[in-house]
């Protein structure tokens, strides 16, 4: 009996503690290098005299602040009509360099796939079959099909991507029939959430926990 409870609240302090730790550790680690990266801007702002007062009054993420201040200015800028131009004259002149247009071109469509604002990247979870019947998985819907795709398939179709677990940034992109993805009642970070979990954790689970 001693022993099963000590398996357990070890196992409940792993849970909680793990996490926990983890997200300090890439925190603490991110926020750091940041601040010695930006450690030479910092005293052109503040000059030889403000950086020792800084150092003797350190302020952990000082570095991590500015940056994030500079990407807003950077964002400010970027939507006015002479910040567009600009930026569009600087993509040309990367997509004229060989190996720099490769990295930079894929890079900018994984940040414009994600950050687009127009319409949601996600829309809802999904039941589909795959990979073969009696057997079930679930995908998020993306967007609707192209009307290339419908028409040759003489039917509307779904992009449906599946995530693979526990790592839900891979998967594998379906085009399936809008009557063959039977519509889940529950949300896209739920979904995610029970994809991650291999399906330890899923909605009605965390209804009792609220």
């Amino acid at each position: 009996m001693l022993k099963k409870a000590f398996k357990k609240n070890l196992i409940a302090g792993l849970l909680v503690t793990i996490p926990a730790g983890l997200t300090y550790m890439i925190l603490s680690f991110v926020i750091t290098r940041v601040d010695r990266t930006m450690e030479p801007v910092i005293q052109k702002i503040f000059g030889s005299h403000g950086l020792r007062v800084l150092e003797e009054w350190h302020i952990p993420g000082m570095g991590f602040l500015l940056l994030g201040l500079f990407i807003i200015g950077v964002g400010l800028v970027g939507t006015n009509f002479i910040g567009k131009k600009v930026v569009a004259t600087g993509e040309k002149l990367l997509h004229k360099i060989p190996v720099v247009r490769v990295i930079y071109t894929s890079i900018k469509k994984v940040v414009d796939t994600v950050s687009l604002a127009e319409t949601a990247s996600f829309q809802k979870m999904v039941l589909i079959t795959y990979p073969r019947e009696p057997l079930k998985t679930l995908g998020i819907v993306c967007c609707n099909s192209p009307s290339g795709v419908n028409t040759a398939a003489g039917e509307k179709m779904l992009n449906v991507f599946v995530p693979t677990s526990p790592n839900p940034t891979t998967g594998f992109l379906f085009m399936v029939p809008e009557k063959d993805a039977i519509a889940m009642n529950m949300s896209v970070e739920e979904g995610l959430k029970m994809i991650i979990s291999f399906g330890m954790t899923n909605p009605e689970t965390q209804n009792l926990k609220r």
